[in-house]
Formats: structure tokens, sequence, C-alpha cells
């Protein structure tokens, strides 16, 4: 799907966000989001999309990116904003991206591989699985998508994790998250946060007090507001 800009006139193209989803296996649709129409009314447009991985196109669409998150997901994702540039939409040179949980991890995992968003805001997403085993109410997550426990197949897990190639980013990142979030803990933020600033790379880090992994859903109103103003104001920043 994709949701035009305010005041969108035909011909001319726009700074426009790519958003994804969290799970991965749940499923975006027809659903209102205040995040994506605020960015409607500040003239982005937005894209979301279900790439492999997500649910409701059936078990093997869902099983596709079993062990290997970041690999055929992400190449949707991005196919999906280059679908926007062709369609004349988008401006090829102001192109964000952001995501939360999964789209988090996503959103980090791009920016580690791929150097074509302006900028990009990642939102309670697991950076490093090794050591996110132990430390989220999701205690099996790790053994039912990797198969395997982080002191069984370490190289499996820290290949899989956009920490291990935070050298590469060149994308001004926002690192966003909760205090009390103990679906992905906030250690994970600060371990990617620390390692963008520790390699020179722009970047800056939100963090909310008493919010948990449901912020931008049911997080405290004000926080809720703030968050979607961060993220706009570090796009328009980035402009």
């Amino acid at each position: 799907w994709y949701m035009l800009p305010h005041d969108y006139k035909k011909g001319e193209k726009y700074p426009w966000v790519v958003q994804v989803h969290g799970g991965p296996h749940v499923m975006w649709g027809w659903s209102f989001w205040h995040e994506f129409q605020s960015m409607c009314a500040k003239g982005y447009g937005v894209y979301f999309s279900n790439p492999r991985g997500s649910d409701g196109y059936g078990h093997e669409f869902k099983g596709a990116i079993h062990k290997c998150w970041g690999e055929k997901d992400s190449q949707d994702i991005l196919a999906g904003a280059d679908l926007m540039v062709e369609k004349g939409l988008a401006d090829p040179d102001r192109l964000y991206l952001t995501g939360g949980s999964f789209g988090g991890f996503m959103t980090g995992w791009i920016v580690t591989h791929d150097h074509r968003f302006k900028a990009a805001c990642a939102q309670r997403g697991v950076y490093n699985f090794v050591s996110m085993y132990g430390a989220s109410d999701a205690l099996t997550l790790i053994e039912w998508e990797f198969d395997t426990l982080p002191w069984k197949n370490t190289e499996l897990l820290w290949d899989r994790s956009p920490l291990k190639y935070v050298e590469d980013v060149t994308t001004p990142t926002m690192v966003l998250h909760s205090e009390l979030d103990f679906r992905v803990g906030i250690s994970q933020a600060e371990e990617f946060y620390t390692a963008l600033k520790r390699c020179g790379k722009k970047a800056c880090f939100v963090r909310y007090p008493r919010e948990g992994h449901e912020l931008s859903r049911s997080g405290e109103p004000k926080h809720r507001v703030d968050g979607i103003e961060k993220i706009i104001g570090w796009f328009d920043e980035n402009l």
C-alpha cells in the first residue's frame, strides 16, 4: 500500500517513508496508524507492505525467512521503495526508513547493508541476537526462528545481527526505545547506538521512561505524540 502526501500534485516527486511492520509473522492491511497519517500531513508519502515472512499468504510464505532474517524480506521491502520511485511518486534522493520491533531490526539491517535512505529511525528493535537471549519475555523466539541457542551456534546469530555490520552504516540513524520494554530490552538500543557513535556515524538516541514494547500503540499520549514528532523531525533534519 501507499499513502499520498497531503496536497499531492500529480507529476511532482515527494519525500517518501518506507514503513516496516513488526512480528515478523503479522500482516498489515486496511488500518489506521497515527504515525502514517502524521507523516502524510507533513508532506511525506508512506509505503508499507507485507514482505516474505508475513502472515496472510500461507505457510511457505511465512516460513521463507526461517533462519535467515534480513535476506529475502529486505529484498521485498527495497523492491517496494524502488516501485515508488518507478511510479514517479517518490524522490529517490529523499527516501526514509522506519519500523518497530521486527521493523526496528529490519531498519538496522537495511542501513548496515544498503545506503539509499537519507535517514532512518529504528524503533524497539533487536540488533544483537546473541545478547538478546535470556533478556526477553519472548525467550523462545530465537529457538523458533533460528533453530539454535546462542551457545550452540553463536556464529549464525551474530551473522543475523545488524550490530555486526555497524561499521558499514552511512545513513543518519535514530534509535528509539522504551525503558520498560521487556520484549526487546533497552540494552539492545544502547548497544546499537553506542556502536554507531563509536564508529563516528550520525546518530541520536531517544528513550522513554515508563513505557514498554507497545509505546506507539498504547503508550502515554504525550509520549506517543512526542515519538511521532521526533521521527518526523529527524527526517526533516536530514532532508
